[in-house]
This record gives structure tokens, sequence and C-alpha cells, in this order.
């Protein structure tokens, strides 16, 4: 069975360095757009614009996922969603998030009536099939009817299970709910490994969502409704070196070499492979644990970074953004600039891009 590997990350996972994640093989990263409604206005997840954006800059398939306050009315969340993105071609349907933590007192009938009011609406408005995130048990203590089974529209919906098991495999099975779906996505790790590229404000590697498609690469890109990039040439030119060439065109220096095992002169034209990011088997998570180096090919001798240079802020852009467009990091950024908030930067500042 293959599968493809993803993460999904919200306003706790705030310094991305998009590239070097896409690198390791992540294809798809499903993000925190906002929870709940506060005086009748979803509460937007404050990540989420340069979340959005960097994925997008960086190649990924993205998906949005709101997260339910059950209390509240599910329709009015899900108008407020559709207003905060639109996840057009190219990118997941939409993502409902039931978990217990601040609905506490929310009863059986809330979960289901205000999650089908939700989905039903997205479905409607959006003309795709949302998916519901939770774990089997969630579902059935508080997303079940009186005699234990499923709601009757659980079938309407599509399914992203969540059950740590820290591995996955064609032999390891997560637990799943009777009356939903079989899971299209599997979350089997979180709050345990960290990952090369994700950051806290303070430059500390944070613990990672980590998760799974239950699919190819090519039935990934169709139920993003794309297909996946073809292969293209490329000339290599007097200073390039192999990790730039990779880094420049969002592939991993393993899948570039194994297309180009020639060594790589100047005039040489080399081929970018399709990233390949589908597995068909692993047996544990893929993060690393307290470890902020990049891993470096045996062999290859240091290269001297150039001097900095500028860049222009311009309407729309996040520094997610800039880093994935220069090939560095936010951080790395924010430290050369003295930017206090990597979430602030304003049209016309003048940065310098470490290189």
């Amino acid at each position: 069975m293959p599968f493809v590997k993803g993460i999904d990350v919200s306003v706790y996972d705030p310094v991305m360095n998009w590239a070097k994640v896409r690198e390791q093989g992540y294809r798809f990263v499903i993000i925190r757009c906002s929870y709940g409604v506060d005086n009748k206005r979803t509460i937007k997840d404050t990540m989420f614009d340069s979340h959005w954006a960097g994925a997008k800059a960086a190649g990924f398939i993205r998906g949005a996922y709101h997260y339910l306050k059950a209390n509240q009315d599910g329709k009015a969340q899900a108008v407020e969603v559709l207003k905060i993105v639109k996840a057009g071609v190219g990118d997941l349907p939409y993502f409902l998030d039931l978990e217990e933590v601040n609905n506490e007192t929310a009863t059986n009938k809330q979960f289901m009536d205000n999650a089908n009011a939700f989905l039903s609406h997205i479905k409607t408005e959006t003309g795709r099939t949302p998916f519901v995130y939770s774990r089997a048990s969630f579902l059935q203590e508080k997303v079940s009817q009186s005699n234990g089974k499923a709601p009757t529209w659980a079938m309407n919906y599509k399914v992203w299970i969540a059950h740590w098991t820290y591995a996955y495999s064609e032999t390891i099975k997560p637990l799943e709910m009777a009356g939903w779906p079989p899971y299209t996505f599997w979350q089997y790790s979180g709050e345990r490994d960290t990952l090369d590229g994700m950051f806290d404000d303070r430059g500390n590697l944070v613990k990672v969502d980590f998760d799974v498609f239950k699919g190819t690469l090519d039935e990934l890109f169709a139920l993003a409704g794309s297909t996946p990039p073809v292969s293209k040439k490329y000339t290599v030119v007097s200073g390039d070196t192999l990790e730039n060439i990779a880094r420049n065109n969002s592939i991993s220096l393993a899948e570039l070499v194994s297309a180009n095992p020639q060594l790589a002169t100047p005039g040489m034209i080399l081929t970018i492979p399709t990233p390949s990011g589908a597995t068909t088997t692993t047996t544990g998570t893929t993060g690393t644990t307290g470890t902020t180096g990049t891993t470096g090919t045996t062999g290859t001798p240091p290269v001297t970074p150039p001097a900095p240079v500028t860049y222009t802020v311009k309407s729309g852009d996040t520094l997610s953004a800039i880093a994935v467009k220069f090939g560095t990091t936010v951080k790395a950024i924010a430290d050369l600039n003295h930017i206090p908030d990597p979430n602030f930067i304003s049209v016309g500042q003048v940065l310098q891009i470490p290189q």
C-alpha cells in the first residue's frame, strides 16, 4: 500500500522553513485556519495567512482545517471559514476538527448537529466532500447516537483519523469507528518528535504532527483537483552545486542525484525529476529529535556563503514566502534584520537576505 507523507500545522508552529521540510519528502500540509466563533465571526489562526502562502510557494499540496466549537452554530462557523480561505484547484477539500478541548460541556447532540451543519454547508457551497478529523474513541464517545452508533450522516463525508502509533505501514492499522468511511488521511504521530525546518519563535525545534495520505502521489493530486508536475531540464552553470539545484527546485538531494548520477559540470543538462514523496512502507517517524543541523553529503567540501542580498517587501509578501523564494529560513531573515515578530513586515521594507 503506498503512502504520501505530510504534516499539519497551526499557530503553534510559528516559524517554518518550508523548503527544508519539502526537501525531506513531505508533500502535503493541512493548516489550521480558524476555531469557533466570537461575536458571530470565526476566530482566525494568526499564522494561517503566512502558512498558506509559504506552503504554496514551496510546492506543497495544502488543505485548511477548522476547529469546531460544538456548542456554537455550525453553519455560522462554516460561513466564516469560507470567507477566510478559498481552497481552489490544487488545494485539498476542507477539514473539520472534532476534539474535546474547549468542548468539555458540549453534548452529543450539539456535536452531531453542529458538525453536520458545518459539513453540509461546506459541501453545498464548494461542491467538494469535506473531511472529519478525530479519534475513533472520541467519535464513539461524543459524536454518536444514544444507541452508540455513528450519526446517520457520517458516511456522507471523509475521514482524517488520529491514532498515534508513531509509525505507519501496510501492517500497522489505526483504530477506526464503525459507521464512518475508511480513513483517507492518518495522523500517526504527534507531540513527540521534531522535524528540521520547524521552529518556535525562539528558534527551538517544535514537536510536529505527522500524517500520511493512504494512496499514491497521483491520487493525492487528483483529490486536490490537479495533476503532478512533470520532470524538466536544467543546464548547470558555473557556481552551481547539486545541493543548491535541489533546493531551488523543491526536491531532495537524493532525488536529484538518483536522476543524475554523473558528476555535474557547467553546461551539462540535468533532469529535474518530479518530486516523489510517496513510499510503500516505513517503520517510524522520519523527524529528528533535538537536532537543528542540516545533513550534508559525505565528502562535499563546505561552501562559503555569499554576502547577503536585499529584497524590498511587496504587498502580499510574508517572511515564509520570502524565505522559500531565496532558499533560506524565516529565523535567519528575522535575526539578520532584527525583526522581533516574524508575522509583521511592512510593504516597502528593505530586508537583507542571507545566502
